[in-house]
């Protein structure tokens, strides 16, 4: 080569093309392509050595979804034995090795993260060259990484623990990786969601992963769920060896005696190796949602798991459902073999069911039906509302639903408040005009504006009210509904600082007790001694959701420190005021141990025993026939 009239020399040639090499753009590389040519599976795994996808064929696309450039969130909803912890030691290696990349790591405990990082990842660096020669190891001289932190050229891995705020307290991260992400605490110390605080850390970059892997626990309350119904909602399906059909891997069409699988499709059943050995691929609920991928299977796509395995499990813990009523086992295997989450309420029997409750609602006569002798109102105190519910009642408990509404407004105000006093001082009516009106209510204080609650509890009181503030005591069923009285202090902010400045009676009550007396009343079917009545009409409240609500708990049986015990849970995205309303309501009528003789004396004479004489000057410290 001839420059200028001079000759290159060879050093300038062989300089000029390691220069061309640096500067060449690396040929592209998906995560599970960079996983079969340098991924190395520990000791200890299912198939340790080499890695390849076509072992594991459902990793593949889970893979190269992380590796997209489209794609922002990848979320994996699984059970216990299908790799997810593999894709992320895969995807660590790759934003190690092929694409350098800043990289933060979440576990559920700082403990299990250090552990992790001792064990699985350290030997995967150590297995792996391209990996071995990036990462120093903590012990080497003039090392400067550590369990929990690092470096390599490019970038560095930050491991933490979703329970450790200052582990989640790192520098900005590209890559965020968290495992078994239903084990983290709802909060990571007083630092808030430990998930959203990892997402943060991600926030300036254009590129940004989010990777969250988990197997699921409780319908409602679990991350991983929530995350996969935000994404793509793809399942893993293989197809029918008879008729083609592409579909999930589902328990339910598990033939036991033969090992096999129905076809959702044809019907036609088919041996595990057939259904194993067939075609298969990831089909997307929300295809259109490109930039959150999510995934879910199961154990029984598991090529390490034996379907005659899964079985049997499902019988040791359905038996022990049966005998023991312990459900425990049954949970673990839903959630770590079917990977499906647990719904608190499926395996309860005898529970009161919504559509049967509304399809027995009545027409009243009136406003306030016949053979009601009192009524009292209940409130639920929202954060920009009130749930309200006026019930009436007569002697052993036979009640009557006769409004439910809500009063909106902004409760931090006195105006919603004064709407509230005002709706529940209005009289209602029988048929033949006769008056009645509230006789006692219960509000909520447990949690939202309770100052401000307490100070209307009080301002009532000074009106010859019978107000009683509750608070309810759950999990505990061996205390009674009307179980002690305690003195709060009412105060304000004076001078930046709380003052007490008053202080009121409120009542703390067993809402477990309460919640199984109006179960047991709710299954009555003939009217009667605690039969429950509900009207029919749009004015009166008594809608769908008010059902829904109203039935929306049951009692099941669970292991509590090694001992069964009955526990109210309540069925996922459902709300409970309803439920709560109608407690208060009864608490009410326990409060004021009504002499039910003298009360149907008034009404009969067609006189409102609420309504105060004109004569009277001074609270009363009791009304005729009810206890203050």
């Amino acid at each position: 080569m001839i420059v200028a009239n001079k000759e290159v020399s060879w050093h300038t040639l062989q300089l000029m093309s390691k220069l061309a090499n640096t500067l060449k753009p690396k040929d592209s590389m998906t995560l599970s392509q960079w996983a079969d040519n340098y991924m190395v599976l520990p000791e200890g795994s299912n198939e340790a050595g080499r890695y390849s996808t076509d072992t594991i064929p459902y990793q593949k696309e889970i893979m190269d979804a992380i590796t997209d450039p489209e794609v922002v969130d990848v979320s994996v909803m699984s059970s216990a034995q299908v790799g997810k912890t593999t894709i992320i030691m895969c995807g660590i290696g790759y934003f190690i090795d092929y694409e350098p990349a800043t990289q933060m790591l979440v576990m559920p405990t700082i403990q299990i993260a250090e552990k992790f990082s001792k064990t699985r990842l350290s030997q995967m660096i150590a297995d792996i060259p391209s990996l071995a020669c990036k990462v120093a190891d903590p012990k080497a001289k003039n090392s400067n990484n550590t369990i929990l932190l690092k470096s390599y050229p490019g970038g560095s891995i930050a491991i933490g623990g979703a329970n450790s705020p200052s582990s989640l307290a790192s520098d900005p991260r590209r890559i965020i990786w968290m495992d078994e992400t239903d084990r983290f605490p709802e909060s990571a110390g007083s630092e808030g969601n430990p998930i959203k605080l990892a997402e943060k850390r991600a926030t300036s970059y254009w590129n940004k992963k989010h990777i969250k892997t988990s197997t699921p626990t409780i319908a409602g309350r679990s991350k991983i769920e929530d995350a996969y119904n935000k994404g793509s909602m793809e399942e893993w399906c293989t197809q029918c060896p008879e008729c083609g059909a592409f579909q999930p891997y589902d328990f339910k069409r598990i033939k036991f005696d033969t090992v096999s699988m129905v076809c959702r499709e044809c019907g036609c059943i088919s041996t595990e190796r057939q259904w194993k050995d067939s075609n298969h691929k990831w089909i997307a609920k929300h295809p259109e949602r490109k930039r959150a991928r999510s995934f879910r299977l199961n154990e029984l796509a598991s090529p390490f798991v034996d379907w005659k395995e899964i079985i049997e499990n499902f019988k040791d813990a359905d038996d022990k459902l049966k005998r023991f009523h312990d459900p425990e086992d049954m949970k673990v295997f839903i959630n770590t073999v079917l990977g499906e989450v647990w719904e608190e309420t499926a395996y309860v029997e005898d529970s009161v069911d919504e559509d049967s409750l509304e399809s027995r609602a009545e027409v009243y006569e009136a406003e306030i039906p016949e053979g009601v002798l009192l009524l009292t109102a209940a409130v639920d105190v929202q954060d920009n509302r009130f749930e309200v519910e006026i019930r009436g009642w007569t002697r052993n408990y036979e009640s009557w639903g006769i409004y439910k509404t809500e009063i909106y407004g902004e409760l931090i105000t006195d105006e919603p408040w004064n709407q509230l006093e005002a709706y529940l001082a209005q009289p209602l009516h029988f048929e033949d005009g006769t008056e009645l009106n509230v006789a006692g209510i219960a509000i909520d204080t447990g949690g939202h504006f309770t100052n401000k609650t307490y100070k209307w509890i009080k301002h009532m009181k000074s009106k010859g009210k019978k107000c009683y503030g509750i608070k309810g005591y759950a999990g505990k069923p061996d205390i009674p509904l009307i179980y002690k009285k305690t003195v709060v202090d009412i105060t304000e902010e004076r001078g930046g600082k709380k003052v007490v400045v008053d202080r009121t009676l409120i009542h703390i009550i067993g809402v477990d007790s309460g919640k199984e007396d109006i179960m047991n009343r709710l299954s009555l079917e003939e009217t009667g001694p605690g039969y429950c009545h509900f009207p029919v009409g749009e004015g009166r409240g008594y809608d769908s959701e008010y059902f829904k609500g109203l039935t929306c708990e049951h009692q099941i049986n669970k292991k509590v420190n090694g001992m069964i015990k009955k526990v109210w849970v309540k069925k996922s995205g459902a709300r409970n005021e309803p439920l709560d309303l109608f407690n208060y309501n009864y608490a009410v009528v326990e409060i004021l141990r009504p002499e039910w003789d003298k009360l149907e004396s008034k009404i009969r004479a067609g006189v409102n025993y609420m309504k105060k004489s004109k004569r009277q000057r001074t609270v009363r410290r009791s009304i005729e026939g009810i206890e203050r």
